[in-house]
């Protein structure tokens, strides 16, 4: 079997980059999407330096922090004080609205290309791949689709979907998800004891490796799991299930490159 580990967040927090150059330098990571519109952004793009082997992308994040566009430019995107409104707040007007509708495109279309941009001036490239992070609706995933094709980056889901890549019969991150389960949320055991998984010949595992600071409380509900999600992809359990299973962990770039 051929194995994609990702690693979202990249960026989020101070906190977090460390997890995930750690995960790099001891784990069984591939690859990894950076939030460029965080002030964490340029810290964590430094740090990976160490670690060109990374499959490095853009995780559009449109619901934490601030924006990289005007936020007057993005109104149905953002609160009055200019920050995003969050996976919940948008939840919640679905709810109450019963559709997807009030994010729309135009704005989604400025922001992501707001964050590529941003993006190249971090790191002096474009991504390697474009994923979505937490809260997606039609006019998302249609902006994202039209950003991707621009600038010939290629999106997560196409790409899993081209190759036939296999995810995990269960998910053990949750919404909501209370601190006391992210403590006891065992991702190993998820991830080796899935028999079934093993029979394919190519698989996507997706993580949230990282420590914890008190940046990332304000910005995500996602918080003591990434301590789990590290301590698994750095550990012995995972380590000599990979070994003895003779797996190939490779990242996208990989997979383009044997098209």
């Amino acid at each position: 079997m051929k194995l994609i580990i990702q690693s979202d967040d990249l960026g989020i927090t101070e906190a977090v980059s460390c997890g995930i150059a750690r995960a790099a330098r001891e784990g069984a990571i591939t690859c990894t999407g950076l939030f460029s519109n965080m002030p964490a952004a340029p810290f964590a793009v430094e740090l990976m330096q160490q670690y060109p082997e990374i499959c490095l992308g853009q995780d559009i994040n449109l619901v934490a922090g601030r924006p990289c566009a005007d936020p007057e430019k993005i109104p149905t995107l953002v609160q009055e004080d200019g920050s995003f409104l969050t996976s919940g707040m948008h939840r919640a007007i679905d709810q109450k609205d019963g559709n997807q509708d009030h994010m729309h495109l135009e704005d989604c279309i400025t922001e992501m290309e707001a964050q590529v941009i941003r993006f190249c001036e971090l790191t002096g490239k474009l991504p390697e791949y474009l994923h979505g992070h937490s809260y997606s609706s039609p006019a998302f995933r249609e902006a994202m689709a039209q950003i991707g094709n621009k600038y010939g980056i290629p999106l997560v889901q196409d790409m899993l979907k081209e190759f036939g890549a296999v995810k995990l019969r269960k998910n053990w991150n949750k919404k909501p998800f209370s601190l006391e389960e992210q403590m006891c949320s065992d991702p190993a055991s998820y991830i080796t004891e899935d028999l079934e998984f093993l029979t394919h010949s190519l698989g996507f595992i997706g993580t949230h490796c990282g420590y914890v600071d008190r940046e990332l409380f304000e910005v995500s509900s996602y918080t003591l799991i990434r301590n789990q999600d590290l301590a698994a992809v750095t550990g012995e359990r995972i380590k000599t299930w990979i070994r003895k299973n003779k797996i190939e962990l490779i990242s996208y770039r990989d997979l383009l490159n044997r098209k």
